[in-house]
């Protein structure tokens, strides 16, 4: 999921001009390559986040994108009351995205909600930088980065926010002004640290260099090695099941998961695919098995999307060429 859609963010204003607002105080981050044997190969790691392949849906396929030689995409939706712009993206000739000014919130893509992006990539593809100002926080940017071992695998992400920082001693309960920097730079609020075994995946979250969550994934396939569950442990307790039944045109998700209050929390829901192996349909289903929303997605003969239906809304996509 890649996945990413619990926050609420509003377009802003141009991300060049904030990040290049520089200080003496300010430090050039970059991703690394590590010496380490720890690490998880990106499409492992996709099945936690993404499901079963072709199950999550991608608003750009990389694919089709980069055969199409597209340049930049225009999203426009409407509903009954307006007519807006809502998503410009532009991609480099390899089909990756590099820069995504969104400015509408939706529950059915992989990446960012609102707010303006930027990605550098390494020579293999691989993100190595995301940059983003969400307009919704206080702050003026955000950053991700991507570490990968020399094996070419994912060793750590870390997420920085672009703020002042607290002086060493200062009260971080109740600070005042003078307890700040000066100067905004560039502060890691957390890193997940990847780790693979052959039975499972750990996923371990630190801040301030101390854990505060580490997660373990188990994966289990069918007999044609399709992805059928995640099973999901913290503390050696196993608190979410995440269940795929695969059909002839179509994968059906259920997850089930323990609140810390005790409760139960399911989510069930369905995607249909055409001949193609396109995803022309994305259902979520009520706890009694009626219809919630349904997402339905139609393609250009190129294997671009053209135009989606959910909710009452449509979102239509125009593409510019290299």
């Amino acid at each position: 999921m890649t996945t990413l859609n619990f926050h609420t963010l509003l377009l802003f204003i141009s991300l060049t001009v904030l990040l290049s607002c520089s200080d003496n105080k300010r430090t050039q981050l970059t991703s690394q390559t590590i010496n380490s044997i720890e690490g998880i190969a990106i499409d492992t790691l996709n099945f936690i986040y993404d499901g079963p392949k072709d199950f999550n849906f991608e608003y750009f396929p990389k694919n089709a994108v980069r055969s199409a030689k597209v340049k930049e995409c225009e999203i426009t939706e409407q509903d009954s009351s307006a007519s807006r712009i809502a998503r410009n993206v532009q991609f480099d000739k390899n089909g990756n995205i590099v820069k995504d000014e969104n400015n509408f919130f939706s529950y059915w893509f992989k990446g960012t909600v609102r707010g303006k992006y930027s990605y550098q990539y390494d020579e293999m593809g691989r993100t190595m930088i995301m940059k983003g100002i969400p307009q919704e926080d206080s702050k003026d940017s955000i950053m991700t980065i991507w570490n990968y071992n020399t094996n070419g695998l994912l060793f750590s992400r870390d997420d920085y926010e672009f703020a002042k920082m607290l002086k060493s001693g200062a009260d971080k309960h109740l600070p005042n002004p003078k307890d700040y920097e000066k100067y905004p730079s560039w502060n890691k609020l957390q890193s997940y640290q990847f780790l693979q075994n052959p039975d499972s995946i750990a996923i371990e979250i630190f801040a301030d260099k101390k854990s505060v969550n580490k997660a373990i994934y188990q994966l289990l396939f069918d007999t044609s090695k399709k992805l059928k569950a995640v099973n999901k442990f913290e503390n050696g307790s196993l608190v979410e099941i995440t269940e795929y039944t695969h059909e002839t045109n179509s994968i059906t998700e259920f997850i089930k998961r323990k609140m810390h209050d005790g409760k139960e929390w399911t989510y069930k829901s369905k995607v249909i695919f055409n001949d193609k192996g396109n995803l022309t349909e994305k259902i979520v289903f009520n706890d009694d098995g009626s219809e919630k929303v349904k997402m339905i997605v139609s393609y250009n003969a190129d294997g671009t999307i053209k135009n989606i239906n959910y909710d009452n809304t449509i979102q239509e996509f125009k593409y510019t060429y290299y």
